[in-house]
């Protein structure tokens, strides 16, 4: 740990002096910057864009161009400071997407699905054109994935698969309907009691 003081000139200043002080004035500046300006606190001595480690924290902070703050840029007891990687990161806490556009979600054929899924994995099907997510053990349209459609502005019909392909189960509280499926062999359909189950 090291910082600049004013001993021998102010910063990262050095003041004309003998030997053994422009060497102690440089010993100290090169300590400072070998350890990024590592010390408990803010420096006292900044400048703009200045670097430094927050021992107290374990916080990588810089400088900002007014040099009346710094910015915090991430931590350096965590893998890649604590930023979420370019390629697959986990998020441990509320993610929050303040703006008024729109978000990307992965999209991919069906056979592009992943191979061990998980409940709550969301998507967008592209071989069946509609949103989909995975729960109870199947994947299921989500978001008026299956919704109504017709020619025009019409809203009418309600397409589903021919076949049941995965055991599924309607969830409690629930009712459906479903149009002559085909149920594979090895299949089951389970309706929990109380549930109403309709095949037209």
């Amino acid at each position: 740990m090291a910082r600049v003081d004013n001993t021998g000139g102010a910063g990262y200043v050095i003041d004309n002096g003998t030997g053994a002080a422009v060497r102690t004035k440089l010993n100290q500046i090169t300590a400072a910057v070998n350890s990024t300006n590592s010390g408990s606190g803010d420096p006292s001595i900044n400048s703009a864009f200045q670097m430094h480690i927050d021992t107290s924290s374990s916080l990588l902070k810089i400088r900002n161009a007014a040099n009346n703050a710094y910015i915090t840029i991430g931590n350096v007891s965590t893998t890649n400071l604590g930023l979420a990687a370019l390629a697959g990161s986990t998020f441990t806490g509320k993610v929050i997407h303040n703006y008024t556009s729109s978000l990307t979600i992965p999209t991919g054929t069906t056979a592009q699905r992943d191979g061990s899924p998980a409940v709550g994995m969301f998507r967008h099907n592209a071989t069946l054109n509609q949103f989909e997510g995975y729960n109870n053990g199947a994947w299921g349209a989500i978001g008026g994935g299956a919704g109504a459609t017709g020619g025009g502005t019409d809203e009418v019909f309600f397409e589903s698969d021919q076949a049941a392909t995965t055991s599924y189960s309607i969830s409690a509280g629930k009712n459906a309907h479903t149009v002559s499926p085909t149920i594979n062999s090895g299949v089951t359909i389970t309706v929990p009691s109380g549930a109403i189950l309709v095949i037209l």
